[in-house]
């Protein structure tokens, strides 16, 4: 295939009610991807009926899998594609119609770069009746070769999103010689920055191709459980070791320790919201090889929940808006 091809890789799992339309966004691009790969994870609804009377004018596969996992899915996805870039796109999910086109034109003018990230929108199903709301707009475009800029612009724009909805990489940087998605839940979050250590050309674009749908019954509106606070740990184990890597500048490990310090108090917090015993062990792991005593403050605080006394959350906005006022 070309060196701009892409493979379209959908997880689905129990989502008749919304595969037809997630198909449907892909099927009517403006510019259409190379390939199509639906990997069903053993639904036991009809799902895999929808998948596979689905055409495609170009070539379209669907595999089915005993349940693993929306992160085993992709892996099994990614070894099957056989374009040049790879983009993970969830099933009950949209994309702008120009998506594809304007994606492989920003490969072309941009000499071919190991991942293209860009912004998302969020958008409520009509039965949902939760409160949960994300930005995903990066706010900021660029191109970059310089791995530290790229950190420092997301993260003065809070934009650092893992979502695989949200970018198109390599698929030379995916298999099992390269990277894979954990089994746990969050996978997506635990993988995020040993991607873009991965990679070494970067685009970001501040355009909206991507419309992430809010709905009952998501891994990211349930409420917590096991699978959750397993995957808070790993993204934190995970981290820990990038953060412990050798040939690191002193920028690119701060902005290491900054993501390893939200996924330690995020293990914290989700393990007291499922009700599920942590191992305390591993963040002061964290904080002895790291030496951040600010992480050791937050995780005493939140370990012994101070952190829902009024007065801590009015010193907690305080320092965060003063915060702001320092960087600009």
């Amino acid at each position: 295939m070309s060196k701009f091809s892409i493979s379209i890789i959908i997880p689905a799992y129990n989502v008749e009610k919304y595969l037809k339309i997630a198909l449907d966004s892909v099927k009517y691009q403006t510019e259409l991807p190379d390939e199509v790969i639906l990997v069903d994870d053993g639904s036991i609804d009809e799902t895999l009926k929808i998948a596979k009377e689905c055409e495609f004018p170009v070539p379209y596969r669907v595999i089915s899998i005993k349940n693993g996992g929306q992160g085993n899915a992709r892996n099994v996805g990614v070894r099957e594609a056989s374009s040049e870039y790879v983009y993970f796109f969830d099933s009950d999910d949209m994309l702008k119609d120009n998506f594809i086109k304007s994606i492989k034109k920003e490969l072309r003018q941009n000499e071919f770069p190991d991942i293209v990230l860009f912004s998302g929108e969020s958008f409520n199903d009509s039965e949902y009746k939760g409160s949960r709301w994300a930005n995903y707009c990066r706010s900021f475009s660029g191109v970059f070769s310089n791995r530290a800029q790229l950190l420092d612009q997301a993260h003065s724009h809070n934009s650092l999103f893992c979502s695989p909805c949200l970018y198109v990489s390599r698929k030379s940087l995916w298999g099992p010689e390269g990277l894979e998605f954990g089994l746990n839940f969050l996978e997506d979050e635990a993988l995020f920055f040993p991607l873009l250590f991965a990679c070494s050309t970067f685009v970001v674009l501040e355009e909206v191709f991507f419309l992430r749908r809010n709905r009952e019954g998501s891994t990211m509106t349930m409420t917590p459980n096991a699978k959750h606070v397993n995957g808070a740990r790993s993204c934190m184990e995970t981290t820990f070791r990038l953060y412990s890597a050798d040939k690191l500048t002193s920028r690119e490990r701060w902005h290491i320790s900054k993501k390893l310090e939200s996924h330690c108090i995020a293990y914290i917090v989700m393990a007291r919201r499922a009700g599920v015993k942590m191992q305390f062990s591993d963040v002061l792991e964290v904080i002895w090889s790291t030496k951040s005593w600010p992480l050791a403050l937050k995780a005493f605080l939140f370990g012994i929940r101070a952190d829902q006394s009024d007065m801590v959350r009015r010193v907690g906005r305080m320092f965060k808006r003063i915060g702001g006022l320092t960087r600009g």
